[in-house]
Parts: structure tokens; C-alpha cells; sequence
């Protein structure tokens, strides 16, 4: 990985008539490098690090051209209108809610749609996580946007991220403004996943869809039963469930049954025959196996280690 230089800057191209800021009601935080440099040396900010950030509205005549790039890699989040980018002779079209990355050292220009210029959320990262994230984001030179989806709650992380770096650039507050970052990694991540298969709502359907699974839990619950709730077809409802929560619906459901099986077994008295009955289970033998599967202990065992019994005067874990 190339070693970040806080110091190294880069030449401009004349050709383009450059404006950087000065929209109305733009927000903009740049760590002072001598900081960030110094910072960049605690073990909690190696990982991934905001240095630049912010939010311009309605940006009219944005243009950036770096002709070596930045030293950082650039994510630029279009909440309205439009603008472009250009990468390696390539132009690329980013519309709303989508997500425009630009590699560390990635020489470029970008800007705002003359008719419908866009209005843009904004950072600049650094750290050996950042590679990490565009491999699962799918971001390549080749390919730097990817469509995200509209979230008021994903605009919000970006605030956060702005925040946290207008009040200050003390170590505590660069540490925050960081973990508020990986949050909003997070969220980018788990909206790219759900877009990609091109339905808007997808994740209200499964969360939907979740919300039943743990209100019947135990009820011998149908892959087409579960389908036909947010009027899906079997197979569709399969694959939109499996990227939105990372696994299979029965398995799902009964990684539920297991959570609500550790619930029983740590706060209450009943017997594991009774606790498998409630969950669904037509046989206490089906019940064990698979508790035993996810814990690598029996119920038995479990209820031995972890009840409240286990822990005289104590909560037990959790």
C-alpha cells in the first residue's frame, strides 16, 4: 500500500475552469495535515480516517481536476441532480443516489451537470481498511459509481462525519469522527447490496418479512409462505432475502429459534422439551442438534454455563 503523504499536493490542468466551493450553504472541514499526520500514527485511526469533508447544495459550476490525483480516495454521494466524472479518457454519468469513488492517486476530473447540477455529500478517506471497502463496493477505476438507493437516514451518517469533524481535530474527536465513518460504511455497504437488484423497497419487504418470522417463530414457516407476504415470487423473494441479511430464510428463522432459545434457556426454568415445543421443533432430538450446531454445546450444557442459577447474585452475560 502506498504510504499516505499528508504534504504531497498536485498540479491543476488550466483547460478546466475550476470551482471548488462557494455554494450557498455549503459545509466544508479539512483536517490540518500537520494533525492528521501526527494522528495517523494512533493504532485507532491506521485502519480508516476521514480528512477532508463536507456538503454542497445546488453546486453550479462545481469542477476539480487533479491531474495525479489525491492522495486520498475521494467519495462523493449525489443526493439531487447530476454531474460527471472523468477517469483515464472515460467520462462516467452520476446521477441521483449515487456514489462516485475515486482512488488515492487517481488522476481525474469531476463536476456538476450544467442544467441539473448536483448537490453532493462528501469526504476524503484514508487508511489500510479503504481498499477493503472498495473491493466490497465493487469500485474500480474502470467503474467508480455505484448506485445506492435513497435513505434520509444515510444522508444523516454523512452529517455525522461533518460533525464530528467541525468540532474539533483533537485525538478523541478525529477517533469519533472516524468510527462514525466505518458507520456510515456500514450503511453504504448494506444500501449497495440492496440496490443492486433494482427494487427501491427491497429492504422494507424483508424487514417485513423479518417482523413475521419473529412473531411465528414457532410455527413450521413455508419459504413460499414467507414469499407470498410481500407478494414475491419463491425464488426472487430467495435471492432479495439472502442479500439484505446474508442468509437464507428457513436459516434465518432459525437463527431466530436459536435466539430466542439462549432468551429461555439463560431466564427461565423450562424444561428443554417445552422450550423445543415453543420453537417450532416437532422432536427435542431436531432442537438439540441444531443449538448444539450454532453453540458447539448442548441446551443442556448451555443452561450449566450461562442461566441465572449459574450466576448466584449476578445477571448472567448480556
Amino acid at each position: 500500500m502506498r504510504k499516505y503523504n499528508p504534504g504531497r499536493w498536485f498540479s491543476l490542468k488550466m483547460k478546466w475552469h475550476e470551482k471548488h466551493e462557494g455554494f450557498k450553504g455549503q459545509r466544508i472541514v479539512v483536517v490540518p495535515r500537520p494533525i492528521l499526520a501526527t494522528a495517523l500514527q494512533d493504532p485507532l485511526l491506521r485502519n480508516l480516517a476521514p480528512t477532508d469533508a463536507g456538503y454542497y447544495p445546488k453546486a453550479k459550476g462545481h469542477t476539480i481536476a487533479r491531474e495525479q490525483g489525491a492522495p486520498e480516495t475521494i467519495f462523493i454521494h449525489c443526493a439531487e441532480g447530476s454531474g460527471w466524472c472523468e477517469i483515464a479518457g472515460r467520462r462516467h454519468e452520476v446521477t441521483r443516489n449515487q456514489l462516485l469513488v475515486v482512488t488515492a492517486c487517481t488522476p481525474h476530473v469531476y463536476g456538476a451537470a450544467k442544467k441539473t447540477p448536483w448537490t453532493i455529500h462528501w469526504f476524503h478517506a484514508v487508511g489500510t481498511n479503504v481498499p477493503l471497502y472498495l473491493a466490497r463496493l465493487g469500485v474500480t477505476k474502470e467503474k467508480p459509481v455505484v448506485s445506492l438507493g435513497g435513505d434520509v437516514y444515510l444522508f444523516s451518517l454523512f452529517e455525522e462525519v461533518v460533525e464530528a469533524l467541525e468540532h474539533g481535530f483533537t485525538l478523541t474527536q478525529l477517533i469519533y469522527a472516524a468510527h462514525s465513518l466505518a458507520h456510515l460504511m456500514g450503511w453504504i455497504l448494506r444500501h449497495k447490496d440492496e440496490h443492486g437488484y433494482g427494487a427501491p423497497n427491497v429492504r422494507e419487504q424483508i424487514d417485513r418479512s423479518v417482523e413475521f418470522m419473529k412473531g411465528h417463530v414457532s410455527e413450521p414457516l413455508q419459504v413460499a409462505t414467507l414469499a407470498a407476504l410481500v407478494n414475491l415470487s419463491r425464488s426472487h423473494y430467495t435471492t432479495l432475502f439472502r442479500r439484505v441479511t446474508g442468509y437464507a430464510p428457513l436459516s434465518y428463522l432459525n437463527h431466530l429459534r436459536m435466539q430466542r432459545a439462549v432468551q429461555l434457556l439463560n431466564g427461565s426454568d423450562l424444561p428443554i422439551k417445552q422450550i423445543s415445543d415453543q420453537l417450532g421443533f416437532s422432536e427435542q432430538f431436531y432442537f438439540s442438534r441444531a443449538f448444539s450446531k450454532m453453540h458447539n454445546h448442548s441446551p443442556t450444557e448451555h443452561r450449566r454455563r450461562y442461566s441465572a442459577k449459574a450466576f448466584p447474585g449476578k445477571r448472567p452475560a448480556g
